[in-house]
């Protein structure tokens, strides 16, 4: 559902929301409850919950904060609302000696669960006492959470419902662009987007940055903003001296991004005087104007800049055939990824594996390697576009190619020869220092990815070995392969235990159930290792399952393998058998849940009747996220696949016809 809301009807409907889940959230303030707030904010909340669920308060802010954290500490979670910045002065000392060091003061006995609304900044001629800035006062207050929201209250914007919102903390880009980060905050936001747009049309590509908290502070996000476009500026209403843009400043450029600047860190902000009377508040608060003077003083250059959406190309002499690089796939389901850097320019000549690019997906930053050597010859993209999975990154013109599969990224591996074991070195003193001659070969997205899985993911792996003589027979009888047997077997299980087809969401702290099934299987082909996803699997029979797993691996093994079916599955077949090994103990492939895997089928002595004959025998296994499911849950789905494999129910199973 696509709505247009302004802020003050989203933060009714998120109060309304609150009000109706917990019966331990109130709202009071001045004027909330029978008038519904200054700026109708409460709006409705009295008549829908009562007067003790939303009420108003006398005239006293430091009664109302301190009313706040008594009824806090008796275990309600009160919502309250103080109705302009400057009215919230009496009730500092509250906010500062008991809400922010109540948790504190009680090792965590009395967390103290409250918010503080106040309405802050210029914009609305009003007298004194309603357009003050004074976010840094409780930035600097220890134990605080400080939230500065972009909009006014009546600015609308159009939302598609219900939204998702990313975790909180996190700061937002709001503009991408290559030449400075323009650094900004509530209502400073906007204007920063409007400086940014009359910057463009001077040749700049402004990157503004919306931090949206400022305790906690998004420092990852910010300096890699900074770091990818060497300059920034910050800009906000309150006044410069021991403001939030000075410790932004210090953060940037001494302690993170020193290196990266190309020119000094600069501030738009109030002056350094009492909030003026509403006729002077124009010239008081930072507009476009004056954010727009000094990007130029940022980028004198800029006339020579050259405009966004243009791409870097080397002249085209016709005498070489280009290759050209795609982003691939970045695993955990990502469609597409930020470009932050590049490494090279055109013109240069790249090795195999060398790092061409930095990107940045919702997960992690990540290096990607060429996958071919030669001198650049196009740069498809600029620093802080967004790129999507399969789009063109990087053309080459080819040298002599090597064997090997190159770039090695998720969904892709390298053949035996380029990971064949170096030739014994000498002995050396010393085994921590290798030898200057010893083979090097540069960590990729997988490592990290596999690094996060075994450290985010509590696995367990669990085994059974089954009797494969029906397996084999129902093969030989229904014309098929192995593959598609194992697979139908697991989307049974997965019917049956659907809990193994689900992700954790840890940022929300829910397991996320999935009501398809995406299956991921192993595919070998000339460049290694691919896991193409069959989407929907549930929906297909045995004989459409079984066109479908050879229609991908076919387009896997001629690497054109669609976008579509490399990423998003929601839970994998591994078959390392053909690497003629029994089991394994693998990592899930984060954010999958559950991994099935199948070794080899052997002879071996089996007890059948009561005597003892020789068959042929597979060991199943299955790793498991803990969270999503206990033993019993993982034990039913295993026995439930190994039961239909050593019966004839895959015969049977078969749709008529």
């Amino acid at each position: 559902m696509t709505t247009t809301v302004a802020m003050a009807q989203a933060l009714n409907a998120a109060l309304r929301d609150a009000l109706g889940a917990d019966e331990r959230v109130v709202v009071f303030g001045e004027d909330v409850g029978r008038l519904g707030g200054v700026f109708r904010v409460t709006d409705g909340l009295t008549g829908e919950f009562g007067d003790r669920r939303c009420f108003d308060t006398p005239v006293s802010e430091a009664g109302i904060a301190g009313l706040a954290v008594g009824m806090a500490m008796a275990g309600f979670r009160p919502v309250v609302e103080m109705q302009f910045d400057a009215f919230a002065y009496p009730a500092f000392e509250q906010i500062a000696s008991h809400m922010a060091k109540m948790r504190n003061r009680t090792r965590g006995a009395l967390p103290l669960p409250l918010v503080v609304r106040i309405p802050y900044g210029g914009g609305i001629g009003g007298v004194e006492h309603h357009s003050d800035s004074s976010e840094a006062y409780y930035a600097h207050t220890a134990g605080l959470k400080v939230v500065t929201p972009k909009r006014h209250y009546w600015t609308k914007e159009t939302l598609r419902l219900p939204a998702r919102t990313q975790p909180f903390g996190t700061a937002a880009i709001r503009r991408p662009g290559s030449d400075a980060t323009l650094v900004a905050y509530g209502p400073s936001v906007a204007v920063a987007l409007e400086a940014a747009r009359e910057a463009e049309a001077e040749g700049l590509d402004v990157e503004v940055l919306d931090l949206r908290t400022l305790v906690p502070l998004d420092d990852r996000t910010l300096a890699a903003s900074v770091r990818r476009t060497g300059r920034c500026l910050v800009v906000h209403e309150a006044q410069g001296f021991a403001g939030v843009g000075a410790e932004i400043a210090a953060r940037v450029v001494q302690e993170r991004c020193f290196d990266a600047l190309v020119a000094p860190v600069l501030r738009v902000t109030g002056f350094d005087i009492p909030y003026p009377p509403p006729l002077l508040e124009g010239a008081h608060l930072p507009g476009a104007g004056r954010v727009l003077a000094a990007l130029r003083r940022l980028l004198p250059d800029s006339a020579g800049h050259r405009l966004p959406g243009t791409v870097a190309t080397a002249p085209d002499d016709g005498a070489v055939s280009g290759r050209t690089f795609h982003l691939p796939d970045l695993g955990e389901g990502l469609a597409d990824a930020e470009l932050l850097e590049w490494t090279v320019a055109v013109g240069d000549v790249v090795e195999r594996d060398q790092v061409v690019a930095e990107v940045e997906t919702a997960k992690s930053v990540v290096t990607l390697p060429s996958p071919y050597a030669g001198t650049v010859t196009a740069l498809h993209g600029r620093a802080g576009e967004i790129v999507k999975v399969g789009a063109p990154l990087l053309a080459v013109a080819e040298a002599a190619r090597e064997d090997g599969s190159g770039a090695v990224l998720t969904g892709y591996g390298t053949n035996a020869a380029r990971w064949s074991a170096p030739a014994p070195a000498t002995p050396r003193r010393s085994d921590i220092e290798p030898p200057a001659s010893a083979a090097r070969t540069p960590l990729d997205a997988t490592a990290e990815k596999c690094l996060r899985g075994h450290r985010d993911i509590p696995a367990v792996t669990i085994w059974a070995d089954a009797d494969a003589t029906h397996l084999l027979a129902a093969r030989a009888t229904l014309g098929t392969g192995l593959l598609p047997l194992l697979a139908q077997a697991c989307l049974a299980g997965l019917a049956a235990f659907p809990a193994l087809n689900s992700r954790v969401d840890s940022g929300r702290g829910e397991i996320v159930r999935l009501p398809e099934v995406h299956l991921g299987f192993a595919a070998q082909t000339p460049h290694g290792l691919v896991v193409p996803v069959v989407r929907d699997a549930h929906q297909l029979g045995l004989d459409d399952l079984a066109a479908e797993l050879g229609r991908l691996t076919d387009l896997a093994r001629e690497d054109t393998l669609p976008s579509a079916h490399r990423t998003g599955g929601t839970f994998t077949l591994n078959n390392y058998g053909v690497l003629d090994v029994d089991g394994a103990t693998p990592i899930l492939n984060h954010p999958q849940s559950a991994m099935l895997g199948v070794g080899r089928v052997t002879d071996r002595p089996w007890a059948v009747d009561g005597r003892v004959e020789v068959r042929k025998v597979v060991t199943l296994s299955l790793t498991f996220d803990h969270r999503v499911c206990d033993g019993g849950t993982a034990a039913g789905f295993l026995r439930l696949v190994t039961d239909r494999l050593v019966t004839d129910r895959l015969v049977t199973d078969r749709p008529a016809g």
